[in-house]
């Protein structure tokens, strides 16, 4: 990372121009945002914060399928307010962890905010203390000066229990440890690796269930960007460890690692840095879309070797890969692609203006793509799979890395940003199977369980939250993952209402 001393040697000009713009992503008041909306707002409980904490036995309407034991744990941003002011955008928010546990005589539902340190002092302090991904900390310049180094971890995106215990992850940090059944927050967790080993982590890792290795990226802000591999054997050690100086300022979310190879896909989405490092302007505002530069495939060996290849190919956004394989010479990747993120970036994206009630811009849908790369030809073909308005693919696990037939995403539909429906899409043969829960009702991304561990791809159940704008209260739909078209086989009916929702993960029993 860049020193101060050197930060300070280079800023020079650049920080006399960017003063004048200091006030650009400061908190918003909580004035202008009505929890829930109006009728013609029904997406808003997605974007109302949920302070309280549950644990209590969830009614289920329906049947539990008799094979459906375990537990589904979810996380996402369940914090939006404080003191009186608001976060600029819905993907910005104190980790909330949801534990739904489904036994024998029902489904128990527990949600517990993610106690860092940045919510145990806020907390206290009643008022936001920290900048944030999207938010400047009130006070002004000097509460936000070296921006990034003074986030915290709200730990916030992912949640996936690992060697007996639990640990939430946010974007470029350190995961935090929790109690699996309780949801207790243990602490901040280097994941037993030495303190003398540089390490950070995004959100996506990656499980082989062939081999039980556990792999992860990070990106690390400074002078330069570096990329930090790290791999955990099955055992739970350290496996090995590599960083990597990539060539551009680039905000990545997620990755594909195939049995023989790992990715990243370098799209043109830079983060003009000084912005965040003078603190004039939060992380989310700094980014700016590229699509004349295109983007950059690093491919390298899964066991961190070599030197990384690099393939430029058209620009496309990506949020989440599906999953990644290799076929005789080929590596082949699948995800969903924008050809523009203004859901995201710019005046009005949707992301943002749902924080102050509206609905905001995002006009450019999110595509099934595919990546073919051949490595030796030293050339990359960009397929499209399914057209459509897609976020939120997950596979059957068990396939991770090898290929697989089915993808399961969330599906909206025209001129809507947020997704009201599960859709199934076979790779093989192109045939689609959907489920729509209505106008007014919001699902979020659909967990595969498979029956057992004998059963053949795609056999077993889907598990998607949704939030009923009519009744403002969320459920947790069952699905038979065959038979969308069918509907929920069971619902387990929440007293209340949970915000938007990222990612989930299951635990058998």
């Amino acid at each position: 990372m860049m020193t101060r001393r050197e930060f300070l040697a280079c800023s020079g000009s650049t920080a006399c121009a960017l003063l004048s713009g200091c006030a650009a992503s400061t908190p918003l008041s909580k004035a202008g945002f009505r929890d829930f909306g109006g009728p013609d707002q029904p997406y808003l409980g997605l974007a109302t914060s949920l302070p309280e904490e549950y644990d209590y036995a969830a009614e289920v309407e329906g049947v539990i399928p008799a094979g459906l034991r375990g537990t589904l744990f979810r996380n996402g941003p369940g914090l939006f307010d404080r003191g009186g002011l608001r976060k600029r955008s819905l993907l910005d928010g104190d980790g909330l962890i949801q534990r739904f546990h489904f036994h024998d005589h029902g489904v128990r539902f527990r949600n517990r905010f993610v106690a860092t340190p940045k919510l145990v002092e806020e907390a206290a302090a009643g008022r936001f203390l920290y900048p944030t991904w999207s938010t400047l900390a009130p006070g002004g310049l000097w509460n936000n000066f070296w921006g990034p180094g003074r986030i915290h971890s709200q730990a916030g995106v992912t949640v996936f229990p690992w060697q007996g215990r639990l640990y939430a992850f946010d974007e470029s940090s350190l995961p935090f440890e929790l109690d699996p059944v309780t949801l207790e927050t243990r602490g901040e967790s280097r994941l037993g690796i030495a303190s003398e080993i540089p390490v950070i982590f995004a959100a996506h890792g990656k499980f082989d269930p062939l081999t039980g290795e556990w792999l992860h990226f990070g990106i690390q802000y400074g002078r330069r960007v570096s990329l930090h591999l790290t791999c955990f054997a099955a055992n739970g050690t350290l496996s090995r460890h590599r960083i990597i100086d990539l060539p551009r300022y680039v905000y990545l979310h997620d990755w594909f690692v195939a049995k023989s190879h790992v990715m990243l896909s370098l799209h043109p989405l830079e983060v003009e840095v000084w912005g965040p490092l003078l603190g004039v302007r939060s992380i989310l505002d700094s980014l700016r879309w590229r699509p004349e530069q295109g983007n950059l495939l690093l491919v390298l060996a899964r066991d961190f070797s070599g030197v990384p290849l690099l393939f430029p190919t058209e620009p496309s956004f990506m949020w989440h890969s599906v999953n990644a394989f290799e076929r005789g010479d080929e590596l082949i990747a699948d995800f969903v692609g924008y050809a523009d993120p203004d859901h995201l970036v710019g005046p009005g994206a949707a992301a943002n203006a749902v924080m102050t009630g509206g609905k905001g811009r995002g006009h450019t849908p999110g595509q099934l793509w595919r990546y073919r790369i051949e490595s030796g030809q030293k050339r990359v073909a960009r397929e499209l799979l399914a057209t459509g308005n897609f976020e939120w693919p997950r596979i059957d696990e068990r396939g991770r890395c090898r290929p697989n037939r089915f993808v399961w995403l969330c599906a909206a539909n025209p001129d809507e940003f947020f997704w009201s429906a599960i859709q199934r899409i076979d790779l093989q043969s192109g045939q689609r199977t959907r489920y729509d829960f209505g106008a007014g009702c919001y699902c979020g991304e659909p967990v595969f369980v498979p029956r057992n561990s004998a059963v053949p791809e795609g056999n077993g159940w889907v598990l998607t939250e949704v939030y009923d704008s009519r009744t403002r209260k969320s459920l947790l739909a069952v699905l038979d993952g065959e038979r969308l078209a069918d509907g929920p086989l069971a619902r387990v009916m929440l007293r209340h209402h949970v915000p938007f929702s990222y990612h989930g993960w299951w635990l058998g029993s």
